[in-house]
């Protein structure tokens, strides 16, 4: 039996205390730091791994969303501070590559007689590297159809890589098409989701970021459609203020939540960016949906996911500059009369099958 007592931890009072960590054999480390596309799949693995009787140990920024959400589902939280390097000037750069290389000096002793996790994203790597270095293994998942950049340039030292959906790139490395872990709520939901009597309810969703271009155009629709349709908005923390201050008495605004299903499973279609979790949660209470890719997503990944998700959904795709409110509100329509089926089946069970896989592999 090992113990553990040399990292420090923040607790639920946010004072730092020591934590007594044992058997260590089956300490897990799990990176989610990022957006919602990051930390929301990272939990539901990292809950699923806690039910089996694993340690789990959850990396956060200290103050960011991924905190407050592994807090949520009681998870141990330990702090680093990487900062991104994409678009940034030398200086920043500089200060980035400090920032990546202190949080893997902190990560070394907690990943000794452990195993990683990395959810993707500029947070991932210094738990990759930090296996690297002491030679343990580690896993990755990654959500999209084009895998990003973290994942490209330490896929081939990971024991398996897990995917969403099927990687129009070929990894080298070995791969397990696992489904996207999606929060028990949704799959709680799909019941009232397939209610067939319900409101002309139209829902905007941009994902955890928001999406300015789709609030604008939600903001226009009660000009266009019918009075006795309903516009909801998740508009963004960022664009809240400004979309509260344009509505008219027919749009309700939410800046962010934390149960999307709430509003997802009353809606009759769903406009929608397509982050690959955003999609998957969609697909999983079985709506109609408009994805409007982002078109400025790395490597144009959004637009791959769409297309993948309108095959196996009641979705359209269509390209942002290609489209107006009067496009928009006529899908919307064209949507409404249209037949709920479904074109192929997702998987419900990822986080399970993921934590199987770990389990065999590691003993």
């Amino acid at each position: 039996m090992v113990t553990f007592c040399e990292s420090i931890f923040r607790g639920n009072d946010s004072s730092d205390f020591k934590i007594e960590v044992k058997e260590m054999e089956k300490r897990i480390v799990i990176s989610g730091i990022g957006t919602g596309g990051h930390y929301f799949p990272a939990v539901v693995v990292a809950k699923e791994f806690l039910r089996r009787n694993f340690d789990v140990i959850f990396l956060s920024r200290p103050g960011f969303k991924e905190e407050r959400v592994g807090r949520m589902f009681g998870l141990k939280i330990f702090y680093i501070n990487p900062k991104p390097f994409s678009g940034k000037t030398i200086f920043l750069k500089i200060i980035a590559l400090f920032s990546f290389i202190k949080c893997i000096i902190r990560l070394i002793p907690l990943v000794k007689k452990g195993i990683g996790f990395s959810f993707g994203g500029f947070g991932a790597l210094p738990l990759t590297f930090a296996c690297l270095i002491k030679r343990r293994p580690f896993y990755l998942f990654e959500p999209n159809c084009i895998p990003g950049r973290a994942t490209r340039v330490v896929s081939n030292y990971a024991r398996r890589v897990f995917l969403g959906m099927p990687s129009k790139i070929n990894l080298k490395a070995r791969c397990e098409v696992t489904g996207i872990p999606v929060r028990e709520e949704f799959k709680n939901s799909v019941y009232y989701s397939n209610k067939t009597e319900r409101e002309k309810r139209i829902l905007f969703i941009g994902g955890s970021q928001g999406a300015k271009r789709l609030n604008e155009w939600a903001i226009s629709l009660t000009k266009i459609l019918p009075g006795e349709f309903t516009i909801v908005i998740i508009s963004g923390e960022r664009d809240f203020n400004w979309v509260f201050e344009r509505k008219d008495s027919r749009t309700v605004v939410i800046p962010f939540t934390d149960k999307p299903w709430d509003e997802i499973k009353k809606a009759e279609v769903v406009v929608s960016r397509a982050g690959a979790l955003a999609g998957y949660e969609l697909l999983t209470l079985n709506k109609k949906i408009v994805f409007v890719p982002f078109p400025y997503a790395t490597d144009n990944h959004q637009l791959y996911n769409a297309q993948y998700f309108s095959e196996l959904g009641n979705a359209i795709v269509l390209e942002e500059k290609k489209t107006t409110e009067e496009i928009i509100a006529q899908k919307i329509l064209e949507m409404m009369k249209r037949q709920v089926e479904n074109k192929g089946e997702i998987i419900l069970d990822a986080e399970k099958r993921i934590v199987d896989f770990v389990e065999k592999e590691t003993g």
